[in-house]
This record gives structure tokens, sequence and C-alpha cells, in this order.
């Protein structure tokens, strides 16, 4: 006859205690695989709609709501600010890249772009006026900035856009001080494309 042994008091103890350490370890497993991960190093996240990172105000200080200077073109929608540390993008326009990712080479479409902002700025002897909208994820100021002229003062990027060299970017965005500035931006862009001003031939496809 086959004798099985039943297990003692000790042992039944001894398999509760280990079944609860194996339940108490696999709680705290969950937990902590429930917990936010923080981004690695360079990972900007998914976040498509806020392009604030966490450094920009540490890096250069608080967001200045408005700046009055000369500034120069540094490409087509982007401005260097005498004195001024961080960069100043054009809010609400997109223009083509100053040279080609692939070959290195100065690309056409982003040096007329810059040349026609350059222009300008050179008419109203750089003096420029901006207000802040944000900063974007390069810790640029993005900001609507103007010129002096005649009758009114410029927006720089609506002219850019009625000139055909750069199009409308982000234009969900609301401007506290002008409302209307996205319906502005769009009406100039589309009769920019009719008209074929500037680089749109080129955008179309037609050159």
């Amino acid at each position: 006859m086959v004798m099985i042994d039943r297990p003692t008091a000790a042992g039944r103890a001894g398999r509760a205690a280990l079944l609860a350490f194996v339940l108490v370890l696999a709680a705290a497993i969950g937990v902590a695989d429930a917990q936010p991960r923080r981004p690695a190093d360079g990972d900007k996240g998914g976040d498509k709609g806020s392009d604030k990172p966490t450094d920009c105000v540490a890096t250069l200080g608080a967001l200045p709501k408005e700046w009055l200077g000369e500034a120069f073109a540094i490409d087509g929608i982007t401005l260097g600010g005498a004195g001024l540390k961080p960069q100043l993008r054009l809010w609400g326009v997109q223009a083509g890249e100053l040279r080609d990712r692939q070959t290195g080479l100065e690309a056409v479409a982003g040096m007329r772009a810059r040349a026609a902002l350059e222009d300008m700025l050179d008419k109203a002897e750089h003096k420029v006026k901006c207000r802040a909208v944000r900063w974007d994820r390069d810790c640029h100021v993005v900001a609507q900035c103007t010129v002096d002229a005649s009758p009114a003062p410029l927006d720089l990027g609506g002219y850019m856009i009625a000139s055909g060299m750069a199009y409308s970017f982000r234009l969900e965005e609301v401007l506290p001080w002008e409302p209307r500035a996205s319906q502005r931006y769009a009406g100039a862009e589309a009769e920019a494309r009719k008209a074929k001003r500037g680089l749109w031939p080129v955008w179309l496809g037609e050159k």
C-alpha cells in the first residue's frame, strides 16, 4: 500500500506565507506599472498641441509679453532680435527650409522666403514690435510681429503669406488681441494661391 504524506500544520503555514508573499509582490509590480513614466531624453512625446518644453523658462526666463527692438531674418519665419536671447518665430506661418535636408545645399524656396522677409525688415530699418503667444518646442518665442508702415503697421506674418513666400500654419490658435487673425491669414493665402504669387507656382508643381 502506498502511503501519502499529509501536510503538517507547519507545512501548511509555510505555503500560506509563501502565497501571501507572492501576492504582495504582484501587487507592488502592478502599482509600479501604473505610474506614469518620464519620456526618454530627446523624446518630445506625441502631444502636438502643446509644444512648450519644461526647460524654456528655466533656461531663458519668463516668456516676454512684448518685445520692441531691431530684428534680422534668420530664415523665412524666424527673427533674431538684437539683445534678445530666444529667437522669434512668426505666429501662424510656415516657409521653406533654408537648406535641403538630404543634400545640405541651399534651397531656392527657403532662400527666397528669407530674402523677402529681410527686405521688408530693411525697409522698416529693422525696427520690430512683437507680441508673444507661447514658446515652441525649440524654445523660440512664437509671436505676432509688426513693422511701421503707412497707413498702418504691417504684420510680418500676414505679409509673408500675402506675398506668396509663406503659407498658413496652426491657425486653430486664437490670438487674444486679434481673434480673427486666423481668418485673415487664411484669406490672404487663398488670394495668393489663386493669383500664383511668389512661390505658389513652385508649390503647385507648375514650375
